[in-house]
């Protein structure tokens, strides 16, 4: 399979929230890597956006597992979605 471009699946604020979202998407074999995207001069937790990439073509699966383990889990806050 072609992996094609990266998609952005989802954007947190934490190590822990990327750590989790992380494995639940790599326990589907879903490949995923996460970038630091700094908005602010200093860097703390919480202040970087981590963001949550999949190959293109795996988007749609990892957004709906995502969306999908939000739901089951509503009393955790785990993952924003993305406006499509």
């Amino acid at each position: 399979m072609d992996k094609g471009s990266p998609s952005i699946v989802a954007e947190i604020w934490t190590d822990s929230e990327a750590s989790v979202i992380k494995s639940l998407l790599e326990s589907y074999n879903i490949p995923c890597h996460s970038l630091a995207h700094n908005r602010y001069p200093l860097s703390m937790e919480g202040l970087v956006e981590i963001r949550i990439y999949v190959p293109a073509p795996l988007a749609d699966e990892a957004r709906r597992i995502l969306h999908d383990h939000k739901r089951a889990n509503f009393h955790l806050r785990l993952v924003e979605e993305l406006s499509d």
